[in-house]
C-alpha cells in the first residue's frame, strides 16, 4: 500500500439507512461540512438522499482513494464484492470505520490487504441521528491509540462511546444498545395498550407513556443512582406503581426481558459466525 493525499475527510461505502443517519448528525452537528464527504453512487441514494453538498464519487475506488477516513456501511452480504473494488487504493494513512454487522476486524482488514490496516470496528444506534445516540467500539490490531480516540470524537458527534475491550463483546453492544430501542419502542406500545384499554385515547396515551420513559431516561443519565434505587424510589408501599411492579414480577418480565436480550446476543454471534464464513 502506498500513501496518497486525500482530498475528503470521510468517504462513506455503502449509502443504507444507517449511512444516511451518521452522515445527516456529523453535518448538523458541524463535525463535518457536506463538501468534505464523499459517498459511493447507488440505488439507495433514491430512498435515502444524502444532505445536500455531499459529494456522489463516480464509483468505490474514487470514494476511498480520496478519502483519509472510510466508512463501512454496506450489508455484510455484500462486503466482499466491495473490497475487490476498493483494494487496489486502500493506503498506509487511511482508517477505516466499520459499522457493518457481523464483520470482524480481522478480517476486514485481511479482505482490505492485510492486518496492517486499521479498523476500528463501531456499533451505532438510530438515535444516533438526534445527538441521542450509544456507540460501542473496538479498535482493530493495527489501530493506534489515535485511531480510537479519533472514533470517539466522529460517534461522539451523535452520543457517547462505550469501547469494548474484547471484540466478541460486541455482540453484546449490539443486543442491548443496537437492538434496545426497539425494546422500548415495545414497552411504549404495551403501556398505551394499557392506557387505551383504562379509557385513553390512543394519542394521549402514546404521549404519556413516551414522555414518562423518555423523562425516567433522562433522570437516569443525570442521577447518582441506580436504575433500582430509582425505581424503589417512585414505588411506594401499597400505592399504584406498587401494584403494577407486583404484576410484572407475577408474570416473570424481568426473566423475559434478559432471555430477550440473551436472543439477540446469539444471533449476533451466529450472524458473526456466518459473516466469516
Amino acid at each position: 500500500m502506498s500513501a496518497s493525499p486525500h482530498k475528503y475527510a470521510l468517504g462513506v461505502i455503502g449509502t443504507g439507512h444507517i449511512a444516511g443517519v451518521i452522515v445527516r448528525r456529523l453535518i448538523e452537528s458541524g463535525y463535518l461540512q457536506p463538501d468534505r464527504i464523499i459517498v459511493t453512487p447507488s440505488k439507495n441514494l433514491a430512498a435515502h438522499p444524502m444532505p445536500r453538498g455531499v459529494v456522489v464519487a463516480a464509483n468505490n475506488a474514487a470514494a476511498v482513494k480520496d478519502s483519509r477516513l472510510v466508512m463501512l456501511s454496506v450489508t455484510p452480504q455484500r462486503f466482499a464484492d466491495a473490497a475487490v473494488s476498493i483494494r487496489p487504493v486502500v493506503s498506509a494513512d487511511q482508517l477505516f470505520i466499520s459499522v457493518m454487522a457481523g464483520q470482524s476486524t480481522a478480517r476486514i482488514a485481511s479482505v482490505l490487504g492485510g492486518p496492517q490496516v486499521r479498523v476500528v470496528r463501531a456499533m451505532p444506534n438510530l438515535p444516533f441521528g438526534l445527538g441521542r445516540g450509544v456507540t460501542g467500539l473496538f479498535r482493530g490490531e493495527a489501530a493506534t491509540d489515535d485511531d480510537i480516540e479519533e472514533a470517539r470524537h466522529f460517534f461522539n458527534a451523535g452520543g457517547v462511546c462505550v469501547e469494548v475491550e474484547r471484540e466478541d463483546l460486541m455482540n453484546a453492544v449490539t443486543a442491548v444498545a443496537g437492538s434496545g430501542p426497539a425494546y422500548f419502542y415495545y414497552f411504549v406500545e404495551m403501556m398505551m395498550k394499557g392506557g387505551v384499554a383504562a379509557g385513553l385515547k390512543p394519542e394521549a396515551a402514546q404521549v404519556l407513556a413516551a414522555h414518562a420513559c423518555v423523562g425516567a431516561g433522562a433522570m437516569l443519565l443525570q442521577a447518582d443512582a441506580s436504575p433500582a434505587e430509582l425505581r424503589a424510589a417512585v414505588t411506594s408501599p401499597g400505592g399504584t406503581t406498587q401494584a403494577a411492579m407486583n404484576k410484572l414480577t407475577d408474570c416473570n418480565v424481568a426473566e423475559h426481558v434478559t432471555q430477550a436480550v440473551l436472543a439477540a446476543y446469539r444471533r449476533s454471534q451466529e450472524l458473526g459466525k456466518l459473516a466469516d464464513g
